[in-house]
């Protein structure tokens, strides 16, 4: 492993000593009254950063090496948080289980990264890893790896490899940032997951039992448990090994409980190395079969009979274990197994896969007694409404797909339109071919040897169940060689040539964004096989004749042959009462329907299940039902009519997801309404996360969702104008930079969350842990994640996140950080919406036009900055750094974001104290007189025809700027450094941050 050199001390004494805690460190617990335990921490601008040095004989960056700084960082923060006295009002046992994992006691254990540093990618054996974010091809740091740990016990069977138990767990994002001997290993903060309900985490059902004790039951579970490698079907031992990192001579492991009140017990350590199983170590091969596992084995006949599943198709996901404290060491232990399993053949078509929740009790570990409680099967389906590369022929030029759908049509700038613009009530599915046909276009698409429907990570299915004389089921259709270039909408054909090119248009996205499919499917086999033209299961869509959609599970029926589900996305109809008569007057005559596949916004909200089954292995989030809604409505916006300033229609139109194959939601609500994240309507969430999110109330919250990630949108440019019309090429790539957050924030989860907390502190993670520039797949210049981070709290907190008082409804916003300073802009007070207008005060991120302008909402109104606190405590020492410069000539004003900026002078003042509240505070004449210098002497050395700006920092130890070099983000501008020097740099780095402030000359 690389050479590591810590940090002294963390958090640094000036803040441990100096600052208020909780307005540098986020640190929340589960939802009052939640039965599931979990942890978020999240210190931005107070990052933990280790040195490390590689080449020779100092080694390179591995598991190791992240690890031993996670666990020194790990250690830190449980001295700091559970310091006498605690700073934060109480300590957290939590954290003395969390960094313990280094521990020869622990049950928690690093999981291996994945895909492998600089090895080409390779499939995951497993369902969890530590994930490599690297966007290089061959995953070489620099990078971000999302380090992970779960609970697990040795296999006697193989016992170089752990059982794993995935829902219990933690995972601690670790930036990697090159430097001139190495990398810093930058971390700011984790979140952690553990069973909640009637379930314990391992851990803590152990925690303080004798040595003795310990080893008995742990011996007991892993032979119950013998030849159960979690993740892999029975039998079969993995091909990756689970290393220990090596433990410091002085680690006392520490085994603490895990409960919903923060309480615990805690054991010493134990007195030999033999008090539990050994930990595995790496080096070991593993046996190329094993057993068949006892547990599942005795009872796989009864559970297959009860569930109606193949007995040969279980494939385990997770073990969660429950016990009477009495009976922990000597009494009965409810297991409960999670399984897939493929249903049974019907005469009425294809089986559906199921997950099984399966409750064993053993009457003691390590006993051969087995009762079956129960078996509960749930489908492994989720509804739209409640291999290797080979050569590529010439694109097809012909090709009639809807690149949008109907409604969001609309004539492309600079370029002639076919036909005038066609009237709302024209772009419905119910209309007829001739009109549906004005909103299609000629598009190319690259097709597989054979004209084959087909690419690695995705291929359009045959589907002879409902289309007369299609191929085989199994394999990828093909096209005609002739007659595709005047196929009417409402074509069999043309459905599968949507499916297609929507897939196409997806799949070339995420790679564009840094997800490459083959290193992100983590829990299923690829490819994703699209059913053009399928039946709804269960129920009476299974006919096909429904307008609905839905992503599946697919079990194999013999788990020896394939070891994970495939994913399957399955397309109906997008209306029912129009279908063309095709081969007229012939034996062949019959009629063809308008497919689901035409409409790409519902591909995408199938695209968002993909996304969670293909990474977590649920097709929905614990706390709602996907971000499809999120993806569909982001997506298409900047292409959308509707959400141009001069649509003629209802401007609320903007805000329907699905505004052609028409559903009741939209991605616009307010708080005001219940529509917020601690609302009524998110009620019941709250107070009893589901263990999925299958409930009707799942798809409400998936509308706050969309809503959030809409809003961020906006406030990253979506509302950007060119004079009176839309600047489409700005929201563009606004539409870009909220996918990247979006997409990025989900590959980085480990366990199932049940907060939507966790997926907002993981797209901010996307943002201040990215490379510090990334190219956006849809054009633009490229773009610096680490300017969002606030953003995306604003977003979510606007819909109501961080309430003051989570136990209460709120039907507002959400409270601002402890210390938000902001310098002052032309921003409103006030959001309008449909609903209503939101209070949300100055210093917020309301959306407004991000173009380039001295009068524009995002820019300052005078030289002299003015400033205040959103906050509700004093942000006291905070100073100012100043810039001004000129913008060049250099582009036409038709590319004004790509002209240089040229910056002349700098200077710092301060210290202020600056009062809670939100009132504007101004600076002292004195302080004005320095920037009148300064700003003079800029415009007595700029060329003539140049445009005068000026550049502020306002910075403070418990609210950093992005641009502070103590915060530690890649746009940090240290001493003597400058500003941006491009114009679109510029608006990104000022629109992203209150703390930074920009004037111009008209």
């Amino acid at each position: 492993m690389a050479k590591l050199t810590h940090p002294g001390k963390w958090p640094p004494t000036d803040i441990a000593e100096g600052t208020t805690p909780r307005a540098w460190l986020r640190y929340e617990r589960q939802y009052p009254g939640s039965r599931r335990p979990s942890r978020l921490i999240s210190h931005p601008t107070v990052p933990y950063v280790a040195a490390a040095r590689v080449g020779g004989t100092d080694g390179e960056i591995d598991l190791a090496a992240l690890s031993a700084a996670a666990e020194h960082y790990l250690k830190q923060l449980k001295q700091y948080v559970n310091a006498t006295p605690p700073p934060l009002g109480k300590a957290d046992p939590m954290l003395d289980l969390l960094a313990d994992v280094a521990a020869s006691g622990s049950l928690l254990h690093w999981c291996d990264i994945w895909p492998k540093i600089d090895a080409e990618p390779s499939r995951l054996d497993g369902q969890i890893a530590s994930w490599n974010m690297s966007r290089h091809p061959k995953s070489v740091m620099p990078g971000t790896v999302i380090l992970v740990a779960t609970e697990g016990i040795p296999d006697p069977m193989h016992g170089s490899f752990l059982m794993r138990f995935p829902s219990a767990g933690f995972r601690v994002p670790v930036e990697v940032r090159a430097t001139a001997d190495g990398f810093d290993l930058v971390i700011r903060g984790l979140t952690a997951e553990f069973p909640g309900g009637s379930h314990q985490a391992l851990s803590s059902l152990l925690a303080g039992r004798s040595d003795a004790e310990k080893r008995m039951v742990l011996g007991g579970l892993s032979r119950s448990l013998s030849g159960v490698p979690l993740g892999f079907q029975a039998g079969v031992a993995p091909a990756t090994l689970v290393a220990s990192p090596a433990t410091d001579a002085d680690d006392a492991p520490v085994e603490a409980a895990v409960s919903d009140d923060g309480s615990s017990t805690t054991s010493p350590p134990p007195s030999d190395p033999a008090s539990v199983p050994p930990t595995p170590q790496a080096g070991a091969q593993p046996p190329a079969r094993s057993s068949v596992y006892r547990m599942i084995s005795m009872l796989e006949d009864n559970i297959a009979k009860q569930a109606g599943v193949v007995p040969k198709s279980l494939l385990l996901q997770d073990i969660r274990f429950s016990a009477e404290p009495e009976n922990v060491t000597d009494g009965a232990w409810d297991i409960t197994l999670t399984l897939l399993a493929r249903g049974l053949d019907t005469p009425r078509g294809e089986p559906v896969s199921y997950r099984l929740t399966v409750r064993v009790r053993l009457a003691e570990p390590g006993a051969n007694e087995v009762e079956l409680l129960s078996v509960t099967r749930v489908p492994l389906v989720s509804h739209a409404v409640a291999g290797t590369g080979v050569p590529l022929p010439p694109p097809l030029p012909f090709v009639r797909v809807f690149p949008v759908p109907p409604p969001d049509w609309r004539a492309l700038s600079g370029r002639v339109s076919p036909h005038p613009a066609p009237p709302l009530a024209w772009r419905r599915p119910t209309r007829p071919d001739r009109i549906l046909d004005l909103f299609r276009e000629d598009r190319a698409i690259p097709l597989a040897l054979g004209m084959k429907m087909q690419q690695p990570a995705y291929e359009v299915r045959n589907c002879p169940r409902f289309v007369p004389g299609d191929g085989e089921g199994r394999f990828p259709k093909a096209l005609p060689t002739t007659g595709l270039s005047d196929l009417p909408p409402r074509r069999n054909i043309s459905s599968a040539i949507s499916a297609y090119w929507h897939s196409k248009t997806f799949f070339d996205n995420m790679r564009g964004l840094g997800l490459a499919p083959e290193s992100y499917m983590a829990t299923a086999e690829g490819p994703l096989a699209v059913h053009y033209r399928s039946g709804i299961v269960p129920g009476p869509g299974r006919d096909g004749r429904t307008i609905n959609a839905q992503v599946r599970y697919e079990v194999a029926p013999d788990a020896t042959l394939q070891s994970k589900p495939s994913i399957d996305m399955h397309l109906a109809l997008a209306n029912l009462n129009r279908w063309a008569r095709v081969k007229t007057g012939t034996p062949d005559s019959r009629l063809e329907p308008l497919g689901i596949a035409s409409c790409g916004r519902w591909m995408l909200h199938e695209f968002g299940h993909y996304l969670l089954a293909a990474r977590i292995g649920q097709l929905e989030f614990d706390f709602a039902h996907s971000a499809g809604d999120s993806l569909a409505a982001v997506f298409f916006d900047p292409l959308s009519d509707l959400s141009s300033p001069t649509y003629p229609g209802d401007p609320r139109m903007r805000g329907w997801t699905f505004p052609f194959v028409f559903a009741p939601r939209r991605h616009d609500r307010t708080p005001a309404m219940g529509w917020g994240w601690y609302g009524l309507l998110n009620r019941s969430v709250i107070e009893d996360p589901p263990d999925s999110g299958t409930e009707h109330k799942a798809y409400l919250t998936e509308q706050i969702l969309s809503s959030t990630c809409f809003l961020l949108y906006r406030s990253l440019g979506g509302d950007t104008l060119a004079g009176a019309e839309a600047d489409w090429g700005q929201r563009t790539r606004a539409s870009d930079m909220t996918l990247y957050l979006l997409m990025q924030g989900m590959a980085g989860l480990a366990q199932s969350p049940s907060r939507a907390e966790m997926l907002e502190v993981g797209m901010e993670e996307a943002g201040w842990s990215a490379p510090a520039s990334v190219p956006l797949p849809r054009g633009g210049a490229d773009w610096q994640p680490a300017t969002s981070h606030k953003v995306t709290r604003w977003a979510y907190e606007t819909m109501g996140m961080f309430p003051s008082d989570p136990s209460e409804i709120i039907s507002k916003a959400g409270a601002p950080p402890l210390v938000d300073i902001y310098i002052r802009d032309r921003r409103p007070n006030v959001f309008p919406t449909g609903d209503g207008p939101v209070e949300v005060g100055p210093g917020s991120y309301v959306p407004v036009s991000l173009h380039w302008a001295a009068d524009a909402n995002w820019v300052m109104p005078g030289w002299w900055p003015s400033f205040g606190n959103r906050g509700s405590i004093a942000a006291n020492g905070a100073r100012l750094r100043a810039w001004a410069g000129w913008v060049l000539a250099d582009k036409p004003l038709a590319q004004i974001m790509e002209r240089s900026v040229v910056w002349h002078g700098d200077l710092d003042i301060g210290p202020f104290d600056i009062a809670p509240g939100g009132a504007d505070m101004a600076l002292a004449q004195t302080d004005q007189q320095q920037i009148t210098q300064l700003t003079t002497a800029a415009r007595n050395a700029a060329p003539a025809g140049t445009q005068l700006v000026a550049f502020y920092e306002l910075s403070q130890i418990n609210d950093r700027a992005n641009t502070d070099p103590s915060a530690g983000f890649t746009v940090m501008i240290g001493p003597g450094a400058s500003p941006p020097t491009t114009v679109q740099a510029l608006v990104d780095l000022v629109a992203g941050d209150n703390n930074l402030g920009l004037h111009m000359e008209s």
